[in-house]
């Protein structure tokens, strides 16, 4: 098949790790034609360029990704799509499609999907990432029936609407989205947690030794330290096993709170909590694989489904999820059915601390869990795994 694959942003494709790059690059294995639409990457002209011998357009855009101001990245995303859509039915204007696969940013891409759909008569693969709507209005960004509300409702329903094939990563989110849209067939979803492609990191005690945590019990997070991920909730969690030499955070990750959280740190004076600057992927990794728990911090206000990418990470790498979450309703249920990690409702400090005690005391435990991460990821979390479950789901509605 010739394949089309839209997305608001993608690294170069020399790239072939991270969650998207590694779907391309599989279905291009298979023996697929793809093409890939996205946004430039330090470009001042937008242009068809090969990438790891793949033809991408890198649609020059102003910036939407990291933007702290909600109107300016509203407006990004709009002039994003707009441009999208003119700049992929040019380039391949002589190119039969026979399938666009995408996932659910920018949130016009119900908009831009019924101009591609049209143009190209080709179905639309959804892979639902995000619901836009629901969290900014629980954020209270704007209200459910706002005008910006009702704009971005549309957006979504129109994504919905047009989508002929939809994978989500959780059971639970299905029934969220149905709630909302009943007249969705459950014939139309899949599930498949987000994938990584597989690798291997050697492991060794360098990392912990170059930061003096030989012999601790070190819990790590890293990524994005915004409103939705509550990073407070680790800062108390420190503070509560402060008394505990033996146990250390790591804080790796930029965002919007970087600077309350260090502040807040600093003024509760503890030092079990360490903040690292950026590090390249290979050697976060070689971290990451040598820590005993990896963090999942979620706002407590958090409404929607929410399933971490960095997951797949973790259960590659073998390192147990200790979780904070604000529903055990998906991401929950999923750690229990898996018996890869521990939960508690986000905020519930108590309840937190009594999990990560559980793990630091309990060593057997945690090596059941390792070994439950790596059979589960290799049996349902690989990109192979993904590529013949969306390649299943299209065949079997022909």
């Amino acid at each position: 098949m010739n394949i089309l694959f839209l997305f608001c942003s993608l690294p170069n494709l020399s790239d072939d790790k991270s969650l998207f790059s590694s779907l391309i690059h599989e279905f291009k294995h298979q023996g697929h034609n793809v093409f890939v639409s996205a946004k430039g990457q330090n470009t001042s002209k937008t242009e068809l360029v090969e990438e790891n011998g793949i033809p991408v357009i890198r649609i020059h855009s102003q910036d939407f990704t990291g933007v702290s101001n909600n109107f300016k990245k509203a407006l990004g995303y709009i002039e994003y799509s707009i441009k999208q859509v003119y700049y992929t039915k040019k380039k391949l204007r002589n190119q039969k499609i026979d399938l666009i696969i995408s996932h659910s940013l920018p949130p016009e891409i119900g908009l831009i999907i019924g101009n591609l759909k049209k143009h190209f008569i080709c179905p639309f693969y959804l892979i639902h990432t995000d619901f836009t709507w629901q969290d900014a209005v629980v954020y209270g960004y704007f209200g459910k029936n706002s005008p910006i509300g009702l704009y971005y409702r549309y957006c979504e329903r129109r994504m919905l609407k047009l989508s002929n094939y939809i994978c989500v990563p959780l059971k639970h989110t299905v029934k969220y989205i149905c709630n909302f849209y009943p007249w969705l067939p459950e014939s139309r979803f899949r599930v498949c947690q987000f994938w990584q492609k597989s690798f291997e990191i050697v492991k060794n005690d360098e990392s912990r030794k170059k930061l003096g945590l030989e012999g601790k019990f070190v819990a790590i997070y890293g990524g994005s330290v915004g409103q939705a991920q509550k990073i407070e909730h680790m800062v108390n969690l420190a503070e509560a096993v402060k008394n505990n030499e033996m146990i250390i955070f790591l804080l790796l990750g930029k965002g919007a709170k970087l600077d309350q959280i260090k502040n807040m740190v600093h003024n509760k004076g503890l030092k079990n909590f360490l903040f690292l600057d950026y590090m390249p992927k290979l050697e976060y990794l070689q971290l990451l694989s040598s820590c005993d728990a990896g963090l999942i911090i979620l706002n407590d206000i958090h409404g929607s489904p929410n399933f971490p990418s960095k997951t797949a990470s973790y259960f590659n790498l073998q390192v147990p999820v200790l979780a904070a979450i604000d529903s055990e309703k998906g991401y929950g249920e999923f750690l229990d059915e898996t018996q890869t990690g521990l939960w508690s409702i986000s905020g519930d400090i108590d309840a937190f601390k009594s999990n990560l005690l559980k793990m630091y005391n309990n060593p057997t435990l945690c090596s059941k869990m390792k070994e439950n991460e790596l059979n589960y990821f290799r049996g349902k979390m690989t990109v192979e795994y993904a590529y013949k479950l969306i390649n299943d789901h299209i065949k079997s509605s022909i």
